[in-house]
Formats: C-alpha cells, structure tokens, sequence
C-alpha cells in the first residue's frame, strides 16, 4: 500500500504502477541524463519510450542533462529525436559544453583551440556559441604533421579550404576541450604544446630544460569530468575526465608544476546553475508572499553516483540512480559513496517513482 512506501522503493515500483497520473498540475521538474539512462552505446533502452510518454501525459517539465556533447545543441537534439523516435526540443538540452557559453565574455575574438569531437562539429558548436576564431588539433596537424608523426592525419570528404585554416599560426589564447579526443596522442601533445608555449606560439618551446621552468600561460577548461562513461561494453569505457588526469600527470612530470584547469559538466556546481536557469524560462515559479520564487523541487535521474547523483546531492536536488549504465547493484543497495535519494531498475521506474513521491506530499 502506498502509506507503507518507504521510497526505496527500486523493489515495490511494480505496485505503484498504476499511480503515474499526478493529482495536480506538477510543482516539480525532472532533469535526465541520455547515457546509460535513456540510451546505451547506439541503442534506446526499453524503458526510454514508456517514461517520455509519463512526461507528456502528467505534463512534467523536464531537460536532459548530459556530459555527452560534441555538436550543437540542435543537432544533438536532432540526433536523439531520430533515435528514441520522441521530439527532443534543442532548448531543453543540455550538454556538457553548454556552461561554456559563458566563456564568450572574454574570449570572443581570442583564438581558441577547440578540441574533440567528430571532424569540424565542435568547432561549429563552437562558431555558434560566439567564439569567432577557433582552431582545432586536426587543422594544427594537417598543416604541420610533425606536430605528431606517429598519428595519421585524417582523410577528409571535403578537403581543407584557406579560410578553414586561417587560425592554424595564430597564438591558441585558450584551450577548451569540448568532447572526448579522437585521437589522445595528437590531441594531448597540442594541448601540451599550447600550455608551455610562450605567449601561447606553438612551439616556442623547445628543449626539456626549458619546459621545466615553463609556467603555465595558456587557460584550459574542460568540459565533462567524468572518468569512465557506459556503452554497449559490458564495462564501463574511459570518458574525458581519464584525458585530462593523462594530461595532468604529463604535465606536472614535464614542468614540475600542477596544471591549473577549469571543468565543467556534472557534478560541477556551475552545470547545475545553469540548468536551474534553464528550468527558470521552461517553467517559471509563482512568487510567494515574500515576492520571492518558490523553492523548485528537482530530481536528477542518472546511472553515474560520481557525477549525476554527487553533483545532484551537492546542489540540492533529488536523485534517483538507475541500474542501466555505470552503476550495477544487487538488490536495494545503493552507491556507498554518494548514495542517491533512491534506487531503481530503470528509468519508466524513475518517472513512476517520482510521480507516486510527488502524490504522496500533495495528499
């Protein structure tokens, strides 16, 4: 019965299936992550469609919130529409890039040096969130192959313009790595090039000597944290966070220094802000008597304790992990280190859950 719920409730959903209607128009929001929650490598986890629909038939307002990216927005949401056959409205997505727009700021005409992704999307990600000159490790590559001799420079459907390489001699004024590398040995050796350059002129340093008393004069700022992320693999796969602690152990080896870095993506506090802003335009909260906004209920759904439900803990949200991607249990048992508000077996439980929650308090 539902008064005897103790919303741990991964092992009694099944009861409360038939409570997924909310009472009243909802208060609360719903922030999901794609991999390993809705999606698995290239393919849609069963449960995906069933829980999209609870969203629209209780009309829930929601965003996905990914450490996923590599492409603007509005094509990522294109791509998923495609794929879980449900329209994904670009403005209530959220990848791992997205904080950076507030990157544009200050280093709108600067030369950046936009790394990972697929050929020039990032790039145009990029173009699209305001950076007017960027350069990426693959143009560096193509027009100095030296940079990396034992990787291939890549064969491109359509070749390389002037205008596409003009930034290639430019000073790199900052470096952000925008998704995960395609090729780690290139792309961590520019980064370092960049890094211990001077006045950010690739190549100005030359010897072991020197790079040693070699102060760090280019910023870096990543992305997405997360070390290991879930595919199709039956063991979870080396995310961006495993290139940066490469990058960071190269780093410190060669100059004796710690690099000094920037990250975005979950479990940064500064993602959370930015969803919570976006949450404010989908779903505007009535003032309360003290003219301010009512506090927003929110509830992350994710399959990663060390991003999705740490970051979700530390800013105050709800959380609910699922057993489809990163994080595997037996029975009930939740994550020893960042324990989430509960556990279930997939995301259609989460939404069910959360809504039997929900009917519970307005009772």
């Amino acid at each position: 019965m539902l008064t005897l719920f103790n919303l741990r409730a991964s092992s009694r959903v099944a009861r409360l299936r038939h409570l997924h209607t909310a009472t009243s128009a909802p208060r609360f929001n719903i922030a999901f992550d794609i991999d390993g929650v809705l999606i698995k490598g290239k393919q849609v986890i069963p449960q995906t469609r069933r829980a999209l629909e609870l969203l629209q038939e209780n009309k829930i307002p929601y965003v996905f919130l990914t450490n996923g990216g590599g492409m603007p927005e509005s094509e990522k949401a294109d791509q998923l529409t495609k794929k879980l056959g449900f329209y994904v409205n670009p403005d209530h997505l959220i990848v791992s890039h997205s904080p950076m727009k507030s990157l544009v700021s200050k280093y709108r005409d600067a030369n950046i040096m936009v790394v990972g992704g697929e050929g020039s999307a990032c790039k145009h990600a990029a173009h699209d969130y305001g950076f007017k000159n960027v350069v990426t490790p693959e143009e560096i590559h193509s027009v100095h192959p030296s940079v990396c001799p034992i990787s291939t420079c890549e064969t491109r459907a359509v070749p390389w313009t002037e205008n596409g390489l003009e930034n290639v001699e430019k000073p790199v004024d900052a470096v952000m790595v925008f998704h995960d590398s395609n090729d780690w040995g290139r792309d961590l050796q520019l980064c370092l090039d960049a890094l211990v350059s001077k006045d950010g002129k690739l190549g100005t340093i030359k010897d072991s000597e020197q790079l040693h008393n070699t102060k760090q004069t280019v910023p870096i700022f990543f992305s997405n944290p997360d070390i290991v992320w879930a595919n199709e693999y039956p063991v979870p796969r080396f995310g961006q966070g495993t290139f940066r602690v490469c990058l960071e152990k190269i780093y410190q080896n060669l100059t004796g220094q710690p690099l000094e870095s920037v990250t975005y993506g979950k479990p940064m506090r500064t993602t959370y802000e930015y969803a919570e802003s976006l949450l404010d335009k989908i779903d505007p909260l009535p003032k309360g008597p003290d003219g301010q906004p009512a506090k927003r209920t929110v509830y992350a759904v994710g399959d990663n304790p060390y991003a999705d439900i740490a970051g979700a803990s530390g800013y105050g949200w709800d959380s609910v992990l699922v057993r489809t991607g990163v994080f595997r249990s037996k029975g009930d048992e939740n994550h020893h280190v960042h324990p989430a508000t509960t556990v279930v077996d997939h995301v259609e439980d989460a939404v069910r859950w959360i809504i039997a929650r929900e009917n519970m308090k307005n009772k």
